[in-house]
């Protein structure tokens, strides 16, 4: 299978391109709940991260072979937005390929999940904890993983049940993928790029978001000043599914400005 082939993407709807990148665990279909709003307004481009959903895998994951097989099916230019992974994924090719990124949005993400001194984040051995049990037992740690997604806001119940609605019958991972991804969730540190970044950014962020402090967007307006921020007061993990309609508004206010 080609680079070209490898990459799976819907593309729907008129207007300025934009590419949506879905997190750790799930694929593209996890955007339905605004695709309809959204496609009235951009040229949307849904793309299944290598080794998720209907895009095959590839023999090492980094985020520049990730962000290379990507790329190899999408227009020349094109905003990105990537939800917790898929953020950083997008971060990256926001730094890497700043002529082929218009614009920036984050959801739910950062530059460098795991916390240290003077930063934010999860342990690290949450995802080496992950990884023991995605090898044990991968189904049940997809869901548990979908429950932290939703939990802390007021609709976690609904979320968590939305979200496993659209997956429901959906091409499940590649373990191989996983483990890669949960690596690189563990290892990745953009702080020093991002700090550089010339695309303008937009980062969005929940308040009751158990992977990503909220504070987190406090480090990350010290690294790059001039970047765009918004926090939904009744989400977690998934504003796109928390508050649609706001999550919406936010992204075309951004991209047409």
């Amino acid at each position: 299978m080609s680079i070209e082939q490898r990459v799976y993407c819907r593309v729907i709807g008129q207007g300025e391109n934009l590419v949506l990148l879905h997190g750790w665990g799930v694929n593209s279909v996890v955007w339905k709940p605004v695709i309809e709003q959204l496609s009235q307004h951009f040229r949307l481009y849904l793309i299944d991260l290598p080794g998720f959903g209907k895009s095959g895998g590839l023999p090492e994951y980094t985020l520049q072979t990730i962000v290379d097989a990507i790329i190899a099916v999408l227009p020349e230019r094109a905003s990105w937005c990537g939800w917790s992974l898929g953020g950083l994924v997008a971060s990256y090719a926001s730094y890497i390929y700043p002529e082929k990124v218009t614009k920036l949005i984050q959801v739910c993400s950062s530059v460098k999940f795991v916390a240290n001194t003077g930063w934010p984040g999860v342990e690290s051995s949450v995802f080496d904890n992950f990884k023991l049990a995605v090898q044990t037992d991968r189904n049940k740690t997809l869901g548990r993983f979908i429950a932290i997604q939703a939990m802390g806001c007021a609709s976690a119940r609904k979320d968590a049940l939305t979200l496993k609605k659209l997956l429901a019958g959906t091409e499940p991972a590649e373990t191989k993928a996983l483990l890669a991804g949960l690596d690189l969730l563990n290892k990745s540190d953009l702080r020093g790029q991002f700090s550089q970044l010339t695309v303008p950014c937009l980062s969005l962020f929940g308040q009751f978001d158990s992977l990503i402090p909220v504070q987190t967007s406090k480090e990350m307006l010290h690294l790059l000043a001039k970047s765009q921020q918004k926090t939904f007061k009744n989400s977690a993990h998934a504003p796109f599914i928390s508050e649609v309609d706001e999550f919406n508004q936010s992204v075309i206010n951004f991209l047409i400005d």
